[in-house]
């Protein structure tokens, strides 16, 4: 079977990494062919090695098809309001761009706790949102085969991102009615991401599903998903 591409996206907080380990865990019990796609270029790589794979990763993604364009709008039309966006934003959608196309190319399931849609998002939190949304839906790039949304209430991600140590993501720091707006806003273009993700013509369309970010049964909904994708074994209690 060719490669399955599972991609998480999700308000921040909202339990994509957890589910995302869950997943992995259950498929590799299963015997099923697994890979956490990001997992070379991730936190648990040494740092000399990330920055070297990430920079090779980033260069072979400015060549893809579409990825110079995205490098040039997303770093330079978009209007990030942070200088610091302007580079991150383009290179981490080069990446994961780059992961997916990797992925869909190799047997087995490949996960990625955070792909294409949640760099979209994040490029379209602090920018021209309209702009970034349009180039999101023109994107040639390959997609996940299954996408992941992991919903969870307001005030549970509040109270998460307000016991996180480190800042994980740009919506940490704010508090009371400007972080609900935030929520609300970030929301609203998760929303829109997914549909045109669903609806774009002329691409692959992924499967889309939602699942609870702290319910009992978010793995087993994603291996339901993907035993209806061909992986029969991915629905069942590991033995």
């Amino acid at each position: 079977m060719v490669g399955t591409v599972v991609e998480f996206c999700g308000l921040p907080g909202a339990g994509k990494s957890t589910i995302a380990r869950g997943l992995v865990a259950r498929l590799r019990l299963q015997g099923i062919p697994t890979t956490e796609v990001m997992a070379p270029i991730g936190p648990s790589a040494g740092r000399t090695a990330r920055l070297l794979r990430k920079s090779a990763v980033i260069a072979r993604g400015v060549t893809s098809r579409g990825g110079a364009v995205i490098a040039t709008n997303v770093g330079f039309r978009s209007r990030q309001t942070d200088a610091r966006d302007r580079v991150a934003r383009p290179a981490n959608l080069l990446v994961v761009r780059d992961a997916v196309r990797r992925g869909r190319a190799r047997a087995g399931v490949h996960v990625l706790d955070q792909g294409p849609v949640q760099e979209w998002w994040s490029a379209a939190l602090r920018a021209d949102d309209a702009r970034v949304l349009a180039w999101a839906a023109a994107d040639p790039a390959p997609r996940a085969d299954l996408v992941v949304r992991v919903d969870a209430p307001p005030d549970v991600l509040a109270a998460r991102l307000a016991r996180r140590a480190e800042r994980q993501s740009r919506l940490e720091g704010i508090v009371g009615p400007a972080l609900e707006a935030e929520l609300a806003r970030g929301a609203g273009l998760l929303d829109a991401l997914c549909e045109q993700l669903v609806h774009s013509p002329g691409t692959h369309r992924p499967v889309l599903i939602r699942v609870e970010g702290f319910g009992p049964g978010a793995v087993d909904s994603v291996g339901e998903a993907l035993r209806r994708l061909g992986w029969p074994g991915a629905a069942g209690e590991a033995t």
